[in-house]
């Protein structure tokens, strides 16, 4: 018997844009009856109104988890884990899938993997096999073995997943989808109507911004294995950024442990006066993340989108402090240390530097990979064994 009900769980708007190319491809085959669960930090006006974004996409929402802890301490990924495992326990039973995908390494994503595989349903599993720092480095490897299929980014990670003891054979290197929303965006020619909505959202006193304005775009989440780095890493940050005579766009922090500390302290920054020539918002929508990362002349921070949107783009990057350890990386991000004068230094170094596209994650055509892996796929036997 072959799969037909494929539930897709979007949990962060971080789950959403490395999934909607894989949900978009199936929704067009017949065949498929298409599941998407949304919950956690995607239910909240604060991250970003995911759910508004997927519906203004034209994809249905099936069944909405109200799974999101509202704390910043570490209790609340704990508590949001938990609340989600229950939630997803009664979503499933309800929607009865064939197959649920997880996506990624964030903390909500292993309650997808528990509630999925304990109830005996097969789970997808994208972009493991990865290495960084954090809470996610050990959610990633935890899910891989809770997971069936494997969807992965690069010779690299497939690598790492048998090496896990999975089975080769269901071990599929196909990109990372992300990358085909972005080849999707950058094909546009005039970006005005992007750079005009940036412009006028948010707080600070940047009144116009366009493709030919010289800023950075600076974009921190927390490290949750070490909070107490946070107030000062983005301290040096933000004293790092005004030294260069450009515009600042600051992007508020993901919905990890420690966020709002990050944001208490760029909100100090600006009304001490510190900030001029500067944009804060709390979230964009890919559409427009993407042309605003790409004609920047440095992505400044520690997420994963320098490594994984940068090299597929060619843009400079500073990675600063553990989050992303290890990450597989292209030439265009720079390592830097929490330090002021390492930041800077490395600002500097990497300053409007261009380079050529690679497709270390990806060419854009992941969502089409894992379509024609899935019309051949037949149900199997959820359970498992060590294949070393």
């Amino acid at each position: 018997m072959k799969i037909k009900k494929i539930c897709f769980v979007i949990l962060s708007s971080a789950n959403y844009n490395s999934i909607k190319s894989v949900i978009q491809e199936t929704k067009k085959n017949k065949f498929f009856e298409v599941q998407v669960v949304v919950g956690a930090s995607a239910m909240l006006d604060k991250f970003g109104d995911v759910y508004k974004r997927i519906k203004a996409d034209g994809i249905n929402i099936d069944y909405k988890l109200d799974s999101q802890f509202s704390s910043s301490g570490l209790i609340s990924m704990a508590k949001t884990t938990g609340i989600g495992i229950v939630a997803l326990s009664d979503c499933f039973n309800q929607l009865k899938p064939d197959l649920v995908f997880t996506v990624g390494d964030r903390h909500e994503t292993i309650s997808t993997a528990i509630a999925a595989s304990y109830m005996n349903i097969l789970v997808a599993h994208t972009m493991g096999g990865e290495v960084t720092g954090t809470i996610d480095e050990s959610v990633r490897h935890s899910v891989t073995k809770l997971s069936h299929i494997h969807f992965v980014a690069n010779r690299d990670s497939a690598k790492r997943v048998i090496k896990l003891g999975e089975n080769k054979n269901k071990v599929f290197n196909v990109g990372c989808p992300r990358n085909d929303i972005v080849k999707q965006i950058i094909t546009k020619k005039n970006f005005k109507k992007e750079f005009d909505y940036i412009s006028k959202i948010g707080v600070g006193d940047i009144d116009s911004l366009s493709i030919n304005d010289d800023y950075f775009v600076t974009l921190f989440h927390p490290v949750t294995t070490n909070l107490n780095k946070n107030r000062v890493t983005i301290k040096n940050i933000m004293k790092s950024i005004t030294k260069f005579n450009v515009k600042n766009i600051i992007i508020w922090p993901n919905a990890d442990a420690g966020n709002e500390e990050i944001a208490k302290q760029i909100r100090i920054f600006r009304e001490k006066g510190k900030l001029q020539n500067y944009k804060i918002v709390k979230n964009l929508p890919i559409d427009y993340y993407i042309p605003l990362i790409k004609y920047s002349k440095c992505l400044i921070g520690n997420s994963s989108s320098a490594i994984r949107d940068g090299s597929f783009l060619g843009i400079p990057a500073v990675n600063i402090g553990d989050r992303q350890n290890n990450r597989l990386r292209y030439k265009n991000v720079l390592q830097s240390d929490e330090t002021e004068k390492s930041i800077s230094n490395k600002i500097k170094k990497q300053y409007g530097k261009k380079f050529k596209k690679s497709f270390l994650y990806g060419n854009g055509t992941s969502g089409k990979k894992i379509l024609n892996i899935l019309k051949k796929l037949k149900m199997f036997s959820t359970q498992k064994k060590i294949m070393y």
